[in-house]
C-alpha cells in the first residue's frame, strides 16, 4: 500500500506526512491543506467520505478508471477529472498508450487529489512544494493550477514521440515498405485516443479559465487560460499528425498502385511477345493433313519468321500508342 501524502503549512514551513487526525484538525482550522490519496488503498479512500464528506457520486467517480474527463460543482467543493497519458513501456506494441485519471477536489482551503497508483503530475508538484511552498501558499486554486498544468504538459513529450513515429513512417512509405500501412493505422488509432481525451480537457480548462466560481479567484483563472492554450496547441498537433498520416497513407497507396502498374506493364510486354508465336504454333500443331506449308522443306522457317514479324509488329504498335 502506498503511504498517504498530506501537506500543510506551519507558518511558512511545509509540513508533510500528516496523520488522519491531523488532517481533520487542519481542515477544521481552515489552514491550507493538500491531501493526495491513492484510490487503491481503502483506508486512504475512506477519508473522502469520513473526513471530507464529499458527495457519494464524486467519490464513486474516483474509483472509475473509465470515468470521463469533466468538471462538476458540488456543495463545498469543485470536482475536476483529468487524464494522464503516456506510452505503455511494458507492452509489446510500441504504440500502446497508458491512461490514468486524476481527480481533484477544490475547496475553500484544501485540495484533495485522487488517483490509482503513481501519478507523475502529483510527483512533479510535490517536488515543487519541497523546493518552495509557493503553490500551497498562493491558495488551493493556484495549487490546482499547478496540478492540471503538470497533467497537460505531460502530453508534449508524448507528441514529440508521435512526431518521431510519423517521420519514420513517412520515410518507410517512400522506401516502399509493404508493412507500413498496418503501423500507420496503429498510430492513427493512438491519435484518435489522444483526441478523445484532449477534446473534453479543452472544455474543462475553458470552464476553469472563464466561468466564475466561488473556488477560483479571477487572478488565478488567468493561469488556467495558459493551460487552456496548451491543450489547444496539443489538439492542433494531434490534428496535424493525423493529416500527415492520411497523406502518408495516400502516398503508400499510390506507390503500391504504381508498382502494380509496372508489374502489369511487364506482364503485358511478355504477353505481347509470347502470345502471337503461341497462337501460330498452336494452329500448326493441329492434326490436319492438308495445311499450308506443312510438307514444304522451308515450312518450319517460314513459321518462325511469321512469329517474329507478328511479335515485332505488336511491340512497335504498342510503343507508337505510348502504351509501353
Amino acid at each position: 500500500m502506498s503511504a498517504l501524502s498530506a501537506c500543510t503549512l506551519a507558518g511558512e514551513e511545509l509540513r508533510q506526512g500528516l496523520s488522519d487526525e491531523e488532517i481533520a484538525r487542519t481542515l477544521a482550522a481552515g489552514e491550507p491543506l493538500w491531501v493526495d490519496i491513492d484510490s487503491q488503498d481503502d483506508r486512504q479512500w475512506r477519508l473522502l467520505a469520513d473526513v471530507f464528506h464529499f458527495h457519494p457520486l464524486a467519490i464513486e467517480d474516483t474509483r472509475s478508471p473509465q470515468g470521463r474527463v469533466k468538471i462538476e460543482e458540488y456543495t463545498g467543493c469543485l470536482f475536476v477529472v483529468v487524464r494522464e497519458t503516456e506510452l505503455a513501456r511494458e507492452t509489446a506494441d510500441r504504440y500502446d498508450l497508458e491512461f490514468r485519471n486524476l481527480c481533484v477536489f477544490i475547496g475553500p482551503t484544501f485540495v484533495v487529489s485522487v488517483h490509482a497508483g503513481p501519478a507523475r503530475s502529483v510527483a512533479t508538484v510535490l517536488d515543487r512544494l519541497r523546493a518552495g511552498a509557493d503553490p500551497l501558499v498562493a491558495g488551493p486554486d493556484h495549487l490546482t493550477y499547478h496540478l492540471l498544468d503538470s497533467v497537460v504538459d505531460l502530453y508534449f513529450p508524448l507528441l514529440d514521440e508521435v512526431d518521431g513515429f510519423v517521420d519514420e513512417l513517412e520515410a518507410r512509405v517512400l522506401e516502399g515498405d509493404r508493412k507500413v500501412l498496418d503501423e500507420i493505422f496503429h498510430v492513427r488509432r493512438m491519435l484518435a485516443q489522444l483526441r478523445r481525451h484532449l477534446a473534453p480537457a479543452r472544455e474543462v480548462m475553458g470552464t476553469l479559465a472563464n466561468r466564475p466560481s466561488a473556488y477560483l479567484r479571477p487572478e488565478t483563472q488567468v493561469y488556467f487560460r495558459d493551460v487552456y492554450d496548451h491543450v489547444v496547441r496539443e489538439l492542433d498537433g494531434v490534428e496535424t499528425y493525423r493529416d500527415l498520416l492520411s497523406s502518408a497513407m495516400e502516398t503508400h497507396l499510390s506507390v503500391v498502385s504504381n508498382r502494380m502498374n509496372e508489374v502489369i506493364k511487364a506482364i503485358s510486354i511478355i504477353g505481347t511477345v509470347v502470345l502471337p508465336p503461341t497462337l501460330i504454333a498452336s494452329i500448326y500443331g493441329m492434326n490436319f493433313v492438308n495445311m499450308p506449308l506443312t510438307h514444304h522443306p522451308l515450312g518450319f522457317w517460314f513459321s518462325l519468321a511469321l512469329m517474329t514479324v507478328v511479335s515485332v509488329f505488336f511491340v512497335v504498335y504498342l510503343k507508337r500508342k505510348r502504351w509501353l
